[in-house]
């Protein structure tokens, strides 16, 4: 009997926090009570934001500094009955504390706690107070907040002395005046000096529970309500070209593909931007930052919107939007030119077995020539042939420099005659297609290929644009060719580039000139230097992106601006659009010969002048002088 009665009370125990929210009759508590719904509302409703945002924890602050020993027996019994349900009938983990303890006990490290929800269990004096204090040094937009308010409560009061980012979710509970439940309300504020904002987020009541919304948060909080967004910029032509004011001079926009993708944003987000110029920014041995990174660090700016390169000492100082484009990062020379003298022009088209193979033609079909026409005048009446062997191996030479030979009257020799002249049209057709394909083509050889290769070389400079991620790249980096490249190279050059055109412009006008730039700005440049570039291998892919400050409440809905361009294919075709416009285009037509190419053939011929007139002389003086010696022989015989 005893043990009946004692099921039947506990069952009503357990059933009158349910029976009480049935009828909507708030329990009698005093003015300074923790709780201030039916422990059935609480339940219910934290279990439903919890599941909606797949918290993993729940945290109940309250603001009583006092130990939970001390609050009396029915708040104490509420606050436990909540842990138990959350830790013990749904397995979530609950902790029950005040600011304070928070504040000791947890501190900065909250972030070590995974998707926390903290549950601030009413809006009395005390909660509001500790709450705007913990609101300044915490990361509001870190946990999801859900606050009970009172009836008699005013969102905008209690919250009046509280900064709420445009990216935190801070949900509002309060009871429905026209009906039974709760309305949970989404508050924010744009910016620190804009008034609290807010909209319906959900509803809860006993029959369906917690309802929430279907659209995501930056589908709900789409505009800025024209928010000023403060902009640092870079001139970093073509793709961001800065425009200023003729009379101030002062920076009011900037045109390029990224000025498209600010208008976009601009528009999407329904916002004004402010523009500033500065450079891109490394970080010194002292730690500090310069150019746009040191201007997000101070809060000189929201957005860095320029072609920012993820490092990780960036990722450690600021945070990045979604990425824009990937692209490859390498160093560009000038193309090695390819009119320099080259002495084997004129027999190079052919290997040396042809060579030898037509020596050894002319030599065989001169035999069989001598062979034929000696065999010819010993069994026949035909004269002996007039030529000597000398001299047929330059007839038949002639032949295959396009000359003609005397005829003969046999017609085994006219075979070798005919089987000289085609094999020499066939040769003599071959070589002229050869040379000319030889000497039309412009061929070069790169003198390396690899950053080693440079270092190896030593004759090159090297730069990359100062105040950039490249810089850092180079001063950071563990690789040891890399590192020596900084010490020995990257370090003695005193006045860099201040952007990826003016590097590429002192590649073509300076002697020897290597520069570090991405693939697509090399691309879109092209057409705007003087020489031909030629790339290096590959160093490293990288991601190009804006960056904002750490805490900055706008990444997430430039994020999904972003996100939406991309999906929707404006992003590339911005990309397609920017890079087709600039992209240089490889120039067609007839390709001349220099006539430096022509210069063997020439010094070759004047090399045969100069010889044959020697010869001359040679011969000159040998006829004069046997001259000479057959008239003294004549006198003499005379005078015997």
């Amino acid at each position: 009997m005893f043990g009946r009665q004692r099921f039947l009370a506990t069952l009503s125990l357990e059933l009158l926090p349910f029976l009480l929210s049935s009828f909507a009759v708030e329990p009698i508590a005093s003015p300074d009570s923790i709780l201030i719904r039916p422990i059935a509302v609480y339940q219910s409703l934290i279990k439903g934001v919890h599941d909606y945002f797949n918290n993993t924890c729940v945290i109940l602050l309250r603001g009583s500094s006092r130990p939970i020993e001390e609050e009396g027996m029915e708040q104490l019994d509420g606050l436990l009955a909540l842990q138990r349900y959350f830790s013990g009938s749904l397995n979530i983990r609950t902790a029950i504390m005040d600011f304070q303890m928070f504040k000791n006990r947890v501190g900065k490290t909250y972030r070590q706690i995974k998707r926390p929800l903290f549950v601030l269990l009413n809006d009395l004096e005390e909660t509001k107070q500790q709450f705007v204090l913990v609101s300044k040094w915490i990361g509001m937009a870190y946990p999801t907040w859900l606050l009970f308010l009172r009836d008699e409560s005013n969102v905008e009061e209690v919250l009046t002395n509280v900064y709420v980012p445009f990216d935190c979710v801070l949900m509002v509970a309060q009871r429905n005046t026209e009906g039974a439940g709760e309305i949970i309300r989404d508050v924010y504020r744009i910016g620190k000096e804009d008034r609290l904002r807010w909209m319906t987020f959900g509803t809860w009541n006993v029959t369906h529970g917690f309802r929430g919304p279907l659209l995501g948060l930056y589908q709900r909080r789409h505009d800025l309500y024209g928010q000023n967004i403060r902009v640092v910029v870079i001139e970093d032509p073509p793709i961001s070209r800065i425009v200023r004011n003729e009379t101030s001079n002062q920076t009011i926009g900037v045109r390029g593909f990224f000025g498209e993708v600010l208008q976009l944003l601009q528009e999407g987000m329904n916002c004004t931007f402010t523009y500033e110029e500065a450079s891109w920014g490394v970080r010194l041995p002292n730690g500090t930052w310069t150019g746009s990174i040191r201007m997000l660090l101070e809060d000189e700016a929201d957005l860095a919107a320029t072609e920012l390169m993820m490092t990780s000492d960036r990722l450690d100082a600021v945070k990045f939007t979604t990425p824009v484009y990937s692209t490859k990062c390498r160093v560009y020379i000038k193309r090695p030119d390819s009119k320099a003298v080259k002495w084997n022009t004129y027999f190079a088209p052919f290997a040396s077995n042809i060579w030898n193979a037509i020596a050894i033609t002319i030599v065989l079909t001169t035999l069989a020539i001598a062979g034929i026409e000696g065999f010819s005048s010993r069994t026949s009446e035909f004269p002996p042939s007039p030529f000597r062997l000398s001299e047929i191996v330059f007839l038949v030479f002639g032949v295959f420099c396009g000359q003609g030979m005397e005829p003969s009257s046999l017609d085994p020799i006219r075979l070798v005659h005919l089987s000289i002249h085609l094999t020499a049209v066939v040769v003599i057709a071959a070589y002229s297609a050869a040379l000319i394909s030889y000497l039309a083509i412009k061929t070069f050889v790169m003198p390396f290929t690899t950053m080693e290769g440079l270092l190896v070389d030593g004759t090159y400079r090297f730069a990359v644009v100062a105040d950039s991620a490249d810089y850092s790249f180079f001063q950071n980096t563990t690789d040891r060719i890399l590192n020596v490249m900084f010490e020995e190279l990257l370090t003695r050059e005193t006045d860099l580039p201040a952007n990826y055109l003016d590097g590429l412009k002192r590649v073509c006008t300076e002697s020897k000139y290597a520069f570090m730039t991405l693939d697509n700005m090399a691309a879109v440049l092209r057409g705007k230097v003087d020489c031909a570039l030629e790339p290096l291998d590959v160093m490293m892919q990288t991601t190009i992106a804006m960056a904002v400050p750490s805490q900055s409440p706008y990444r997430g809905i430039i994020d999904t601006n972003i996100l939406l361009l991309r999906d929707s294919g404006i992003l590339q075709r911005l990309l397609k659009t920017e890079w087709s416009t600039n992209e240089y285009t490889t120039k067609t037509g007839w390709t001349s010969v220099e006539l430096q190419e022509a210069t063997p053939l020439l010094v070759f011929m004047l090399l045969s002048f100069l010889v044959a007139g020697m010869a001359l002389m040679v011969e000159r003086m040998v006829r004069r002088d046997r001259e000479r010696i057959r008239v003294v022989a004549t006198r003499q015989q005379a005078a015997n």
